[in-house]
């Protein structure tokens, strides 16, 4: 488990590292402006969506297995898996909106 969340940190701070990279001024050449990295920003945005989307997606899923035992179905666990994966999706979406709040200010 130690693992994942290692890994999952190192993803995050390859990302962000990835999205505010330090910009490079030459001492010699006139200044000039760079050009907007509007793509990036356009793909944090759309993979907040979709993951956002899949969280609440999943989290409904999870609710409706459960709901099966509540209402005298008799869960079994089938779909204990759901609710990891819906608060993983959840984190990613979090990390993609701050990557693109932090692109759309500098």
């Amino acid at each position: 488990m130690i693992f994942k969340i290692l890994m999952l940190g190192l993803i995050v701070a390859g990302v962000i590292y990835w999205i505010k990279q330090p910009r490079r001024v030459q001492a010699a050449a006139p200044y000039q402006p760079l050009p907007a990295r509007r793509p990036i920003f356009i793909a944090l945005c759309i993979a907040t969506a979709l993951a956002a989307a899949g969280s609440v997606l999943s989290a409904l899923l999870w609710m409706g297995g459960v709901a099966g035992g509540v209402t005298g179905g008799g869960y079994r666990g089938e779909a204990d898996f759901l609710l990891p994966v819906s608060g993983s999706l959840l984190a990613l979406a979090i990390a993609c909106a701050v990557g693109a709040f932090l692109k759309r200010r500098g």
